[in-house]
């Protein structure tokens, strides 16, 4: 093939020889063309060549023990971690879980804008767990009331609420004379009904028809700005809730639950209550506790989450070993709050939900002419967000296998280190890397010179020039 691509380019110009990194200056006794294909021919040449490993047995026992030492290093990974450690022995599955919650507790407040100790004990308002966990059950979560905004209503006429905004998406309708209210626009509290009120302490602003009087943004400001506002309800920190977590591993049938582990004893379980060191598997949680066990004083929850309430997550975490834990495998709990408090806009939680019902006080039925009223409540609070993971592990041939195996990979590494601390570091490297390298050109030559010394020289004809003839 060679001869070939010589007689090929044989016939190309001297600028070939300029393109190869030839000299014009150059003199040769072989034709122009061929010097520069022999040129081509060895800038190319290494590309067909073929490199192969070589063994070079070095007897020095500080090379040795580096070596040895490298080896040992990573034997001890793959052993001690990836085995051991990391129980890469273990086939594992991943937790299907689910929570069940029970609130329970009882507040006090005022009715009027007064402390509870200065309230007529006739305008005092109770609250229990049945009033302030809204809903009362929720999938992986529930939610405390610890601030709210009260409004009755009844579908009528009434004036804006005059500090309603009159852009964005909840805005009044601005107007300066009743042509600019026809239509039933969409307006904060309702739709208009053609009457401008020019009285409104903010400039002109339509009349609506809808649910009135409407919640006023001063109250709402009242309430989430003023420290012990009579409707921010302090007490909810001493709710309590139970706590059941339950997970299955379909994989090895197994369950668990976090009512299982410590004492488990029936009258323990009923009157203990969760601390993070000598009720840890308690399964009866105080909000108090939990907002402390997040970083969250008392001092801090009465200064911004009783007032507009928070989002707190409660991370449950089974890690179970099936070949150790005698049926048992207790969780770890873990409280963050989630919410960003440096929000502004609609920090911390809240949503408005309400009450019917008809003039005679019962709840009218469909159809009925009878006027519609309703208590509108804008609550904040606390809600408690679930989030439950867990992995379960068992001994198992196939993993044990594929993390030896995988491991063992790794010893092709002592090589490699060993190969560049003889070649690059020690003291000896230009000696040890002169003799790790060795060129053997393709020359029949030496290759039965080679078999002469080694004593094979009948087994194969040497060619000569006379045995061509």
């Amino acid at each position: 093939i060679p001869t070939i691509f010589i007689l090929l380019y044989q016939r190309r110009t001297r600028e070939n020889y300029r393109n190869c990194g030839g000299s014009h200056g150059v003199e040769s006794s072989l034709h122009p063309d061929t010097a520069i294909m022999q040129k081509c021919l060895k800038a190319i040449t290494p590309v067909f060549e073929y490199d192969t490993a070589k063994t070079v047995h070095i007897q020095s026992v500080k090379v040795g023990l580096l070596f040895r030492g490298v080896q040992l290093l990573i034997l001890g990974y793959i052993i001690g971690y990836v085995i051991v450690f990391d129980k890469g022995y273990q086939d594992t599955d991943a937790a299907v879980s689910s929570v069940i919650t029970k609130v329970k507790g009882s507040t006090v407040n005022c009715r009027d804008e007064l402390t509870v100790a200065d309230c007529d004990p006739n305008r005092l308002r109770v609250w229990d767990n049945t009033d302030l966990v809204i809903p009362a059950q929720e999938a992986n979560a529930f939610f405390i009331v610890s601030n709210y905004v009260e409004t009755a209503q009844a579908q009528t006429t009434f004036s804006e609420d005059p500090d309603a905004s009159l852009t964005g998406s909840s805005r009044a309708v601005p107007c300066t004379d009743d042509d600019n209210c026809t239509g039933y626009q969409t307006s904060r509290n309702g739709v208009t009904n053609g009457v401008c009120d020019l009285d409104s302490p903010n400039g002109g602003r339509c009349n609506v028809f809808g649910w009135g009087p409407p919640e006023l943004i001063a109250l709402d400001r009242l309430a989430t700005g003023t420290e012990g506002y009579h409707t921010q309800l302090p007490n909810m920190l001493d709710f309590t809730v139970f706590i059941k977590s339950n997970v299955f591993f379909s994989k090895f049938n197994e369950k668990f639950t976090n009512t299982a582990n410590g004492n488990t004893t029936r009258e323990y379980l009923t009157g203990c209550l969760w601390d993070e060191t000598d009720n840890y598997y308690c399964p009866v949680f105080r909000i108090r506790d939990m907002l402390a066990a997040a970083g969250m004083s008392e001092a801090e929850f009465n200064e911004g989450p009783l007032r507009t309430g928070a989002v707190i997550a409660i991370e449950i975490r089974y890690d179970c070993d099936l070949d150790a834990n005698d049926g048992k495998c207790p969780p770890t709990f873990k409280f963050t709050r989630i919410d960003l408090t440096t929000d502004v806009l609609s920090i911390g939680y809240n949503f408005r939900h309400a009450y019917y019902y008809g003039v005679s006080g019962e709840t009218p039925t469909p159809g009925s002419e009878e006027i519609i009223h309703r208590v509108l409540y804008k609550v904040y609070g606390i809600r408690f967000v679930f989030i439950v993971s867990g992995q379960a592990g068992k001994f198992s041939f196939i993993p044990l296998l594929i993390a030896f195996g995988s491991g063992l990979g790794l010893l092709s590494l002592a090589t490699v280190v060993g190969d560049l601390l003889v070649t690059n570091v020690l003291k000896k490297k230009d000696y040890y890397a002169a003799r790790k390298v060795e060129l053997v050109p393709d020359d029949d030559d030496e290759y039965h010179a080679f078999l002469q010394t080694n004593g094979k020289g009948d087994s194969v004809p040497l060619l000569t020039n006379a045995s061509h003839a």
